[in-house]
């Protein structure tokens, strides 16, 4: 049964019934349907990727309707290779829309680049201020791409993630992209 185009009861088949609903409720017959829970994609770039070939490279953002074609429900969005062009106001900002038009969506605080470019002014507190903010990422290493963060420099934005984490009670994720340098 869905109101509002939301799924609200699932019941065996014959046993359901409408009554103390809203009266706009539609009973959809799943019979040979498969229904599945909704896919998490965790790393989205949400504003568009690309831009690597140069401007005409960029990709479009994401849309609502083109996550949702295959069951995505969730989304985390990171910025990527581009922390200049897309920024992570926009990132926010986007991540807020989705969530308005009924995505459950997140972000990532920084980009490919160490030191992290933030919201605020620090990885903490991006993490524990800005609810949409679950993380950090992608950060890139071992790619031509990258910064090339020291082991130390990596080392202090999962610490700062994983104290943003525990002070607001998020999962404090770290988003890697692994390139394919030889130092790994």
């Amino acid at each position: 049964m869905t109101i509002n185009d939301k799924i609200v009861k699932i019941k065996d088949a014959g046993s359901m019934s409408a009554d103390g609903f809203l009266s706009d409720a539609e009973v959809i017959d799943g019979e040979g349907l498969l229904l599945t829970p909704g896919f998490i994609d965790s790393h989205v770039h949400v504003l568009g990727g690309g831009g690597e070939g140069g401007f005409a490279n960029r990709t479009p953002e994401a849309t609502i309707e083109g996550l949702t074609k295959f069951g995505v429900t969730t989304v985390v969005g990171c910025l990527g290779t581009d922390g200049i062009g897309r920024d992570m106001c926009a990132l926010v900002a986007k991540t807020k829309g989705l969530n308005e038009q009924g995505m459950s969506a997140y972000c990532y605080t920084g980009s490919y680049q160490i030191p992290v470019r933030t919201l605020t002014d620090s990885i903490v507190k991006d993490i524990m201020m800005i609810q949409e903010i679950v993380g950090t990422g992608e950060i890139a290493i071992s790619d031509h791409r990258s910064s090339q963060p020291t082991f130390e420099e990596f080392a202090r934005v999962v610490a700062d993630t994983r104290l943003g984490g525990v002070l607001s009670g998020k999962a404090g994720i770290v988003n890697v992209h692994l390139g394919d340098s030889r130092d790994a």
